[in-house]
């Protein structure tokens, strides 16, 4: 589900995103980035910057078939083309608006799994290089980089709209693995976890190695 004030949020942040985002637009031809963020409890909002790429497709109503926004692909999938991912029925209308009125093309998806939160890092070129996506292939740990870095820069104004989830602080840079999105806990997460108690039955243990708890009697 979309944050209630989704569509105003890249506005009302714009110098900032400009400020931050200035640092990567432009390279490699990067002409589009947008952070895409998703809370423990299924809540996405957008910090964007072509706020207008968003608000189109979702003022013609075609917000809830743009695929790239999709758990289908974001839950699944830590890498994906926005082509990979499009509605069939809607995809005609939807790449219009993309490439025929913002001009964007190739672009994708790069998906960090943090303490249960999505984040979601997605590019586009404005260029007709027939070798760009050969170049993201080969630098995708790059693109990787520059997502965990804009993420970090604009965390404290996420924190604003996150609700009672904290989002995570990223503590260190994994390179890109492939497949469903790695889970990835920061230490204090861990640590709140560890300290969950159960009564006086048991203690719970989190192992996030095998994702489950294990009740451990006293």
């Amino acid at each position: 589900m979309l944050h209630s004030n989704v569509l105003n949020i890249s506005f009302e942040h714009h110098h900032e995103i400009q400020i931050v985002f200035g640092d990567i637009l432009g390279i490699d031809g990067i002409e589009h980035f947008s952070l895409d963020l998703v809370n423990p409890t299924g809540e996405m909002l957008f910090f964007s910057g072509t706020p207008q790429h968003a608000f189109e497709i979702c003022r013609r109503g075609l917000g809830k078939y743009d695929g790239i926004i999709s758990p289908t692909y974001y839950k699944n999938f830590e890498f994906y083309w926005w082509s990979d991912a499009a509605h069939k029925a809607y995809s005609d209308k939807i790449k219009k608006i993309r490439e025929g009125y913002l001009g964007l093309r190739h672009g994708f998806m790069l998906v960090r799994k943090w303490n249960n939160f999505h984040l979601i890092y997605s590019f586009a070129t404005k260029k007709s290089d027939p070798h760009f996506q050969s170049q993201v292939i080969n630098k995708i740990n790059l693109y990787l980089q520059m997502g965990d870095y804009a993420y970090s820069r604009m965390r404290e104004t996420y924190s604003i709209y996150s609700g009672e989830n904290e989002p995570p602080r990223i503590e260190k840079f994994y390179s890109f693995e492939g497949g469903e999105p790695p889970a990835r806990y920061t230490s204090n997460f861990i640590l709140q976890n560890l300290q969950e108690r159960k009564n006086s039955d048991g203690l719970i243990i989190v192992d996030f190695n095998e994702k489950k708890r294990i009740l451990v009697p006293r």
